[in-house]
């Protein structure tokens, strides 16, 4: 009997549960969908350049991660449904019904709505799957193929988590209402919560603390910023200063809108014109008569919102940057480097022979196509011993190898003349600061001999990033002559293979490099191998790693990116939409006065919608402040990677097409919410 009454309960109030219902499917088929890529039955992916076990874990954990914040949501849609229905929960109990009896029957109302939202979101989700695949095949830049399955394992770990989340918030919601007393279910909706008892100065000054708490965020988020490239900061001062921004934030977030609603106070006790200006006293007492619990969810649904737009905004920027950086990086096939930083004395300094590892790779089947063996050179003897961050030498290269280097790469050679000297910049430095740099270099010293700076002073084609000494930017172009008086700092070997490699012998050419390395070297070893730097003496990078990791993390990002933020997003604006729907229905008695008042339908319907406006308009309003200030600051502190690895272009592409997105979402959300508040307002 119980079961088939809150089976007619769920159906009878479908329309109040629709929001719900159309935000539970979505959450559930998007979980579906991002969950299926990290299936075992999943095998639509099968190249041999790449290895997406790490993608698959990070997919799977993630996901969970994010459809967690779904317990707050579904939290908080439980909330308003028991307190909007208060009163029938009541006349339950005046009939006789036990109140265990009671959150019984919403229990299983709930599990309805649940059920039919699973099989619909499952449906959806294989729907959603062929995008998400589609987006990871062109991000591979393979061809696309369609296969619509269903997951039993995916399906069997979809329905167990929001079986687990409902039975959570199950418990909780009998623990609730096993506690309500009769007479405060039945004079709920009559309550009020205006508690501003403390005095103006008291919430003038929260107002000023969550100014300065704004100030504060701003100021740790800009350190972060700055901090985020530097590999000599410990990652604790990181995260710590990541963690101190996230903490002002909020309680600035808090703290403002908590002031706001004594400032809402403030106008209706001042402003006596405007106040009584239509239905303006109307709208004022509907804010008001909810204070305490509109305030903290404006604050929360504005975190919510922001945390949506960076997401969708950042996680495209992000995955575009991730691209870029390898294009940047990865420019050779494979790139085998050592440092001289661990080394003590200068005459340790070894001279590298990388015949045997190009034996290797050429006898491997995948070839060599061209290679290059090339050193880096001290300009002064002295430099050797520079090893503090700020004091690292720049380093010379000789210009036959850099030609080598730049043959391989795909650029035309250069030309010295007599007695001159060029530069080789990494990418992401602006020609403003190349040229301020260059003020100071216009003659170079080496040896007996003096070297003017040429007609063309520098070159920033990519050569990769390892090409460069430790916090340095450039390298120092000389003729082959003066560079075989200087000392060798590094001999390095970069290739390009004659086949694709596969990641798997990628990652064992490091390995084999290493070994190579120690056996041949094996008096230098045994100097050094206490010393813990010196284990990164020789350091193998190969493009089929590199672009396997960075296409991993490019995906990794957009996609999570792609899926908290429509997450968030739907979880603030089903939050607000319910919050408006229950209020349609508790001050309908007010707005059927009203009428009767003799206010006309047209005024009624411009209350109704300058008050959703304001619930949707405030957290719309700061939400965007807020991100347009953590975009000056994401700006101003990494102007020339955006530059260099996204492109000015694309990255207002991508902050338009995001937010123009999050704005028509929005948009439709409000006016859904307006037509069915309106409706409950009609409703017998």
């Amino acid at each position: 009997m119980y079961t088939k009454l809150s089976i007619r309960n769920a159906r009878r109030s479908m329309m109040d549960y629709l929001i719900y219902f159309v935000t539970l499917v979505i959450s559930i088929s998007l979980f579906y969908a991002f969950l299926s890529v990290s299936s075992s039955h999943y095998q639509i992916i099968t190249l041999a350049e790449y290895n997406f076990e790490q993608l698959y874990t990070y997919l799977r954990y993630g996901t969970y991660l994010v459809s967690a914040v779904l317990i707050f949501l579904v939290y908080q849609v439980n909330k308003y449904m028991i307190k909007r229905r208060k009163r029938e929960f009541a006349t339950y109990v005046l009939l006789g019904m036990e109140q265990t009896r009671v959150a019984f029957l919403f229990f299983i109302e709930t599990l309805v709505v649940l059920s039919v939202s699973m099989v619909i979101g499952i449906l959806c989700g294989t729907l959603f799957s062929q995008v998400l695949t589609s987006l990871i095949l062109a991000a591979l830049q393979s061809d696309i193929t369609l296969q619509l399955r269903l997951y039993p394992d995916t399906m069997l770990q979809t329905v167990l988590f929001f079986l687990l989340i409902f039975i959570i918030i199950g418990l909780l919601n009998v623990r609730q209402l096993r506690k309500l007393k009769l007479i405060d279910m039945l004079n709920d909706d009559k309550k009020t919560e205006i508690q501003f008892t403390r005095g103006k100065w008291f919430y003038l000054t929260v107002a000023a603390v969550s100014m300065a708490c704004f100030a504060a965020a701003a100021a740790f988020i800009k350190r972060y910023l700055n901090i985020q490239p530097l590999a000599s900061v410990d990652v604790s001062v990181k995260n710590q200063t990541l963690f101190l921004f996230i903490l002002f934030l909020i309680a600035g977030v808090y703290g403002l809108f908590f002031s706001l609603g004594y400032l809402l106070v403030l106008v209706k006790q001042k402003s006596v014109h405007w106040k009584y200006k239509k239905t303006n006293i109307f709208l004022i007492g509907s804010l008001l008569s909810k204070i305490s619990t509109t305030s903290f969810m404006l604050a929360t649904i504005t975190l919510t919102l922001l945390g949506a737009i960076v997401s969708f905004v950042f996680g495209p920027v992000a995955s575009q940057w991730a691209k870029g950086y390898l294009e940047y990086r990865s420019v050779y096939d494979i790139q085998i480097n050592n440092v001289y930083n661990s080394i003590a004395e200068i005459n340790d300094l070894p001279v590298i022979h990388y015949q045997k590892v190009k034996d290797y790779i050429a006898d491997s089947g995948f070839g060599i196509k061209e290679s290059a063996e090339f050193e880096l050179k001290f300009v002064n003897e002295q430099d050797f011993f520079k090893r503090r961050r700020g004091e690292f030498p720049v380093l010379a290269v000789s210009l036959s190898d850099l030609n080598q280097l730049r043959t391989m790469a795909g650029y035309e050679e250069i030309a010295l003349g007599e007695n001159e000297f060029t530069t080789q910049w990494d990418q992401t430095v602006p020609e403003s600061g190349i040229r301020t740099a260059l003020k100071h270099m216009s003659a170079l010293s080496i040896g007996d001999s003096s070297y003017h700076l040429s007609s063309e002073p520098f070159y920033k084609e990519s050569l990769g990033e390892s090409i460069f000494n430790f916090y340095t930017d450039y390298l120092i172009v000389i003729p082959d002559a003066a560079s075989e008086t200087l000392i060798t700092a590094t001999t390095n070997f970069y290739a390009n293979t004659s086949r694709e490699m596969s990641y798997e012998f990628a990652e064992g050419l490091s390995a084999y490099a290493e070994q190579w390395f120690r056996d041949e070297y094996a008096a230098l070893y045994a100097k050094y191998e206490n010393d813990p730097e010196f284990k990164d003496f020789i350091v193998v990078r190969t493009g089929t790693e590199q672009m396997n990791n960075a296409t991993i993390a490019s995906l990794l990002i957009n996609i999570i990116g792609l899926y908290l933020g429509t997450i968030l997003l739907i979880i603030c604006l089903t939050l607000l939409a319910l919050q408006q729907l229950s209020d349609s229905l508790e001050h309908k008695k007010r707005y059927m006065i009203l009428q009767k008042l003799g206010v006309d339908y047209e005024s009624i319907s411009r209350l109704v919608f300058k008050q959703i406006g304001i619930y949707f308009g405030i957290p719309l309003f700061t939400g965007f402040f807020s991100f347009i200030v953590l975009l000056y600051l994401f700006s101003l502190g990494n102007v020339n990677e955006i530059r260099a690895f996204v492109g000015s272009g694309v990255f207002v592409m991508n902050l338009m097409v995001a937010l123009f997105l999050v704005v028509v979402i929005y948009t439709a959300y409000f006016f859904t919410t307006y037509i069915s508040f309106k409706r409950n307002l009609l409703r017998d």
